[in-house]
């Protein structure tokens, strides 16, 4: 496996997008922020929102995410 094929694991992606959804907690930011924007955030949400985990912790970061667990990827809505 390459270096390259590291960053494709859902896993890898998962605390990537938890990593960052930390470091913006109360107003943080990280080496991606510009001009008080953040692609790498905006991401990091989507991708958290994805995951029956990763939204229980936007929710305890004060994101408002709905508690329907039926919106993960390939489960019926």
């Amino acid at each position: 496996m390459t270096s390259t094929d590291d960053g494709d694991r859902p896993v890898d992606r998962f605390e990537a997008a938890r990593n960052t959804a930390l470091q913006h907690r109360d107003g943080g930011t990280c080496f991606h922020c510009q001009h008080d924007r953040c692609g790498q955030h905006a991401w990091a949400i989507e991708e958290l929102a994805r995951h029956p985990g990763g939204r229980k912790l936007l929710r305890q970061l004060g994101f408002p995410i709905s508690s329907d667990e039926s919106t993960e990827e390939g489960q019926p809505r």
